[in-house]
């Protein structure tokens, strides 16, 4: 081999490196546009409202027990009266939630955060057999107060309207806060004197509640039952418990999802019950969870898209060797330099385009625009407009390929080794019979 061909060859390798660096550049803009994003986010739901957890409802009864002590004996003594007070929590026996999502974006400036509106219900039963106090002194008596019912709510501030509270026969308003230390923020209802006498009551709770990203529910009745839809296509599935697999169904038009638990499949209420008779703090507890994600978020997509940059420019830069070692046409380095630019500039038009028109027409435009200036500049280069225009066809059929990849959810990893390997046998396959001997001793 000829040192000619030898140090062209060392020429593209160092190309090949120092695109790799212009992309290295254009991709620390990407990730700092991302964490922008991310700011913005952040800064959005601290004036907005964050992601959201409701838990309850929860049936707090206080009580107190009277019981008497007798001091002294026989003429000096005394019956003095004493009263220990005390909270008694109750859970619903059933539980069944059921809504729908509305969603919008909240700007600031190139910047925006999904939002979601959960339009919902939650009804069920409470089994005031339970309230069983056990009395700590054998004299005592057991007095029961004022009922309320707790539902907590991680960020109040999401609250659209005015809830209202149906509990049996009675319509009830709701109040601000909780009491409760573990639940930290919510609303509850004052209920009253809790009748002995009835065995079972209903409730049901018009909900209506703003969030960001993620809606999640802690399932603490014996049993619960959960229907959840909305007209977003791309739900995330999380936390402890997934939906029934009958029941999911996502397609163009949303998802629909069912969830059926029991308090046997978890130690929801033990956590809970205890952490609300220790007054504990914040309590970590197994929860249904829906999160809204964007599969083509800009900045995603961008990154990734710079990940396959090198492998387009390696295959561009090595089509141009071949086809100098076959038509005998000398290309020089600046000229690989330029088109190599052209390439790593297309990332930086996509993403610039991307932040005002929305992924997909920002890598059209960017697309063709590459593509066409390569293209025309290529007529020139390989003194041949058909070469020019071959090429730049093949360039094309590469960036439609890359944005099937990237829009690929599930299938990105296979699709681009498919691409890879399909490149790499087309390439084997066009140059089994060439002798690469020959070629080099013609250089």
């Amino acid at each position: 081999m000829q040192k000619s061909l030898l140090y062209k060859s060392i020429g593209i390798l160092a190309l090949i490196l120092l695109m790799s660096m212009t992309l290295g550049f254009v991709n620390d803009l990407i990730i700092e546009r991302q964490q922008r994003q991310t700011t913005v986010e952040n800064n959005i739901a601290k004036s907005s409202t964050q992601a959201q957890t409701v838990t309850g409802p929860i049936l707090i009864i206080p009580y107190a027990e009277h019981y008497t002590e007798t001091v002294g004996k026989d003429k000096e003594a005394k019956v003095i009266e004493h009263q220990d007070e005390g909270l008694f929590y109750l859970l619903p026996s059933t539980m069944e939630v059921t809504g729908d999502f509305a969603h919008n974006y909240k700007k600031l400036g190139l910047f925006k955060a999904l939002m979601y509106q959960f339009n919902g219900d939650i009804s069920g039963v409470f089994n005031l057999n339970k309230i069983k106090i056990q009395t700590q002194h054998r004299n005592g008596s057991i007095r029961l107060g004022d009922a309320k019912l707790v539902i907590g709510l991680s960020d109040t501030r999401g609250i659209d309207g005015q809830p209202v509270l149906h509990w049996g026969s009675q319509t009830l308003p709701l109040k601000q806060g909780t009491q409760v230390s573990l639940l930290n923020t919510g609303i509850h209802a004052d209920l009253g004197n809790i009748q002995s006498e009835q065995s079972t009551i209903k409730f049901k709770l018009n909900l209506h509640l703003r969030g960001m990203q993620q809606f999640n529910l802690i399932p603490l009745a014996d049993n619960n039952h959960v229907r959840l839809r909305s007209s977003w296509q791309h739900p995330h599935f999380d936390g402890n418990f997934l939906p029934d697999t009958a029941s999911q169904h996502i397609d163009s038009k949303g998802f629909s999802a069912q969830w059926e638990t029991s308090s046997l499949a978890s130690n929801i209420q033990e956590k809970l019950l205890t952490g609300l008779s220790h007054n504990a703090g914040n309590l970590t507890l197994e929860a249904i969870s829906v999160g809204f994600i964007e599969p083509i978020n800009i900045y995603s997509m961008s990154d990734r898209a710079t990940k396959y940059g090198l492998l387009f420019i390696g295959l561009t830069f090595a089509g141009f060797f071949i086809f100098e070692l076959m038509k005998q046409l000398r290309i020089h380095p600046a000229q690989y330099t330029l088109v190599g630019l052209a390439m790593a500039v297309f990332y930086l038009l996509l993403i610039s385009l991307a932040e005002h028109i929305g992924f997909g027409p920002a890598y059209l435009i960017a697309s063709l625009a590459c593509i066409g200036l390569i293209g025309y500049y290529l007529t020139n280069v390989m003194q041949s407009t058909r070469y020019g225009v071959a090429f730049s066809a093949k360039l094309g059929l590469l960036y439609a390929t890359l944005y099937g990849i990237l829009i690929s959810e599930d299938n990105a990893l296979l699709m681009g080794a498919l691409l890879i390997f399909s490149l790499l046998t087309l390439t084997m396959v066009l140059t089994r019979k060439v002798n690469w001997y020959a070629l080099t001793n013609n250089q």
